[in-house]
C-alpha cells in the first residue's frame, strides 16, 4: 500500500485560515480541539509510513520463498495483514479529507453567522469521538497482526516438521536410522522473518494506538476543564 508524501495540515491554507479565525475570536476551547486532531494526523503520518515500509519488507521476503503451496499460504495470512493496515490507512485519509472539508465548512458558516454559529460548528465535528474511532482501528489492527503472527509460527512450526518427516524417508530407505526433528529456532528461515516483521507491525500499531488514546485523553480533560469555567455572557447576567 503505497502513499505519497502529503502536505502537513499544519500547512493548509484552510486550516491555517480557521486557526487565525478561533483565534480571533477567543475561542480558545476549540482551537484546542482542531489544533490537538491537525498535530495529531500530522505526527501520525511518519509512524504509519514505518508501517507501510515493514509490509513492503513482507512481500519481499514472500518472493524468496520457492514452494508453491507454502508462498500461497503466507501469502494469504499477508493479505489478512495487509487488509487491516489498509483500513487504518483509509481511517486517516477519510478523517484528514473531511477535517479539510470541515474547516471550509466552518469558515463559511462563520462568514454567514457569526462567532456563536463558529462555536457550535467546531463542536459539530466531535474531535474526540473521531479520535476515539481511530483508537479503535488501530487497536482492530493490532490484534489482528498478532494473529497472523502465530498464525506464521504454526506454519513455520509444521514446515520443519515435515522437511524433517521426508529428510527420515530418506534415511529410511536408506537402511538408516531416523534423526530426531529438533523444534526450529524462531529466528531463522524465511516464515520467522516474516513473523518478526508482524510483530514488529503490531508494536508499531500499538504505540499508535497509545499515543491515540493519550491525545484523546488530554483532549478530554481540557475541554472539562474549559467547559467549568464561567462564561462572560453568565458573568453579565448575573
Amino acid at each position: 500500500m503505497e502513499t505519497a508524501r502529503q502536505t502537513a495540515l499544519m500547512e493548509q491554507p484552510e486550516i491555517v485560515e480557521l486557526f487565525r479565525v478561533l483565534e480571533g475570536n477567543g475561542l480558545k476551547k476549540e482551537q484546542k480541539e482542531v489544533e490537538s486532531l491537525v498535530k495529531y494526523l500530522d505526527g501520525m503520518e511518519s509512524q504509519f509510513g514505518q508501517v507501510l515500509e515493514e509490509l513492503r519488507d513482507v512481500k519481499e521476503q514472500l518472493s524468496q520463498i520457492q514452494d508453491g503451496g507454502v508462498k500461497a499460504s503466507v501469502l494469504r495470512i499477508a493479505e489478512q495483514a495487509q487488509g487491516k493496515v489498509q483500513e487504518v490507512g483509509g481511517q486517516f485519509y477519510t478523517v484528514r479529507k473531511n477535517l479539510i472539508q470541515s474547516a471550509k465548512s466552518v469558515l463559511q458558516t462563520f462568514k454567514e453567522k457569526g462567532k456563536d454559529a463558529l462555536q457550535k460548528a467546531v463542536s459539530a465535528m466531535k474531535i474526540p469521538s473521531v479520535l476515539a474511532r481511530i483508537q479503535e482501528k488501530l487497536h482492530g489492527a493490532m490484534e489482528s497482526m498478532n494473529r497472523q503472527a502465530d498464525k506464521m509460527e504454526v506454519l513455520s512450526g509444521e514446515l520443519h516438521a515435515a522437511g524433517g518427516h521426508i529428510k527420515n524417508v530418506g534415511r529410511i530407505f536408506r537402511g538408516k536410522e531416523r534423526e530426531k526433528v529438533e523444534p526450529q529456532a524462531t529466528d531463522r528461515g524465511i516464515t520467522a522473518k516474516i513473523r518478526k516483521s508482524f510483530l514488529t507491525i503490531s508494536g508499531r500499531l500499538s504505540s499508535m494506538e497509545q499515543t491515540t488514546g493519550n491525545v484523546r485523553k488530554r483532549l478530554e480533560q481540557f475541554v472539562q476543564k474549559e467547559d467549568k469555567k464561567p462564561s462572560v455572557k453568565g458573568e453579565l447576567k448575573n
